[in-house]
């Protein structure tokens, strides 16, 4: 059964059709499920809270940076990690004072041009914090979290009504390694898959203008989002007229992004720190990646991400591979949407791979588009594992420290 099968006459558009056979232990053991993983993700996300500067520890603000930091922060108590810390201090920092214009905003970040990108999410948590610098970090903090429980509520929609087999769609989606790496370092990939999700959500129903502005916010949250423009090549229905109507529609998704891009050319410095490394040649980066791992199993020091490394290029790969070949004979629009993300993957560079779990969070609405568009046959649980494996070592990141 297909998630993107036509909804029956006397159903809601996006109501999930029911899985024959599912009894009344598989749902409990799928309500059981469910709880244990709501409740591992709000006793993980209340872990992270300090006494001292709240969730700010999500943001991990670095060392390497404590000079640059913006004026509003000097005299706060703030989580510090070692070295450069994470990429979400500089969006965080954006969200207190976004003028991208600021000679102080420009030194506080490493890359102006590139972070300011990325202006959607810090630009909420700044009216949400209504000029108060704290209130700003905080909110920026707990975005991820709020997209997190978003992404939630709605599969749950999609879901509820498959029995056990839903309930592990839809737990392999909340705890994917990109989903919940988004929410522990305070970045933009999972806000900007939910916004994803939403416009392909809006087009499947036929509201092809909501689908637009999804995806323009999407675009303005993080800029990779503009290749889920693939969805609109897919057919959608009359209303969403021909071939030309729909080019037009992805052209207006696009605008925001682009007038937004130009205008940071005109104004913001590119600053010192590159993004040369972050594409390579197709599968260059994965064959690099995947010596590296063997080098370090082989020499007795390992890390972790050594050895979940290769079973993230076996999960996505599989992924990647499974929606490219969907693509030559259905065109749902799950599948549109994820194939420029599929051929993504095979082109990240070593800047990417050098922390796996980022090209997980890259390809994340590929994985989500994957998991909603498997077929609910007897093949499912052996694709959900396949592509699952790495789950442990993302249960184990997302945990911190008390």
């Amino acid at each position: 059964m297909e998630i993107d099968a036509a909804p029956s006459p006397n159903a809601p558009a996006d109501a999930p059709a029911a899985v024959p056979g599912a009894g009344g232990r598989g749902r409990l053991l799928g309500w059981m499920l469910r709880f244990l993983v709501l409740a591992y993700f709000f006793v993980a996300v209340a872990a992270h809270w300090r006494p001292t500067d709240g969730f700010a520890s999500l943001v991990h603000f670095g060392r390497n940076f404590t000079e640059t930091r913006l004026p509003e922060l000097g005299a706060a108590e703030l989580t510090t990690y070692p070295a450069a810390g994470y990429d979400g201090q500089f969006y965080a920092q954006l969200a207190i004072r976004p003028d991208v214009t600021d000679p102080e905003v420009q030194r506080s970040i490493d890359n102006p041009r590139y972070r300011a990108r990325r202006i959607l999410l810090p630009l909420i948590a700044h009216v949400l914090g209504a000029g108060r610098p704290w209130v700003a970090l905080q909110a920026y903090a707990l975005l991820n979290v709020a997209a997190w429980l978003a992404l939630a509520w709605w599969l749950h929609r999609r879901t509820a009504a498959q029995g056990l087999e839903g309930t592990l769609v839809w737990t392999c989606v909340l705890l994917s390694l990109g989903a919940l790496e988004s929410v522990q370092l305070a970045l933009s990939d999972l806000p900007a898959t939910v916004l994803i999700v939403a416009a392909v959500a809006a087009w499947q129903v036929g509201r092809r203008w909501l689908a637009v502005l999804a995806l323009a916010a999407a675009g303005l949250t993080r800029e990779t989002s503009a290749l889920a423009a693939g969805l609109f090549t897919s057919p959608g229905g009359t209303r969403a007229g021909g071939w030309w109507s729909r080019l037009w529609l992805g052209a207006w998704a696009l605008v925001p992004l682009a007038g937004w891009l130009a205008f940071l050319a005109w104004r913001v410095p590119v600053g010192d720190h590159g993004v040369e490394g972050n594409f390579d040649w197709p599968g260059a980066a994965i064959v690099r990646h995947l010596l590296l791992c063997g080098q370090m199993v082989v020499s007795g020091e390992p890390h972790l991400r050594h050895f979940f490394g290769p079973l993230a290029v076996l999960g996505l790969g599989y992924q990647s591979c499974y929606l490219l070949r969907r693509a030559f004979t259905d065109d749902s629009a799950w599948v549109r949407m994820a194939v420029p993300f599929a051929i993504l993957f095979w082109f990240l560079g070593d800047w990417v791979w050098a922390g796996y779990w980022a090209v997980a969070r890259a390809c994340l609405p590929m994985s989500i588009a994957f998991f909603l568009h498997l077929p609910r046959d007897r093949h499912l649980v052996w694709r959900l594992v396949l592509t699952s494996l790495c789950l442990p070592h993302a249960l184990y990141r997302f945990w911190p420290e008390f």
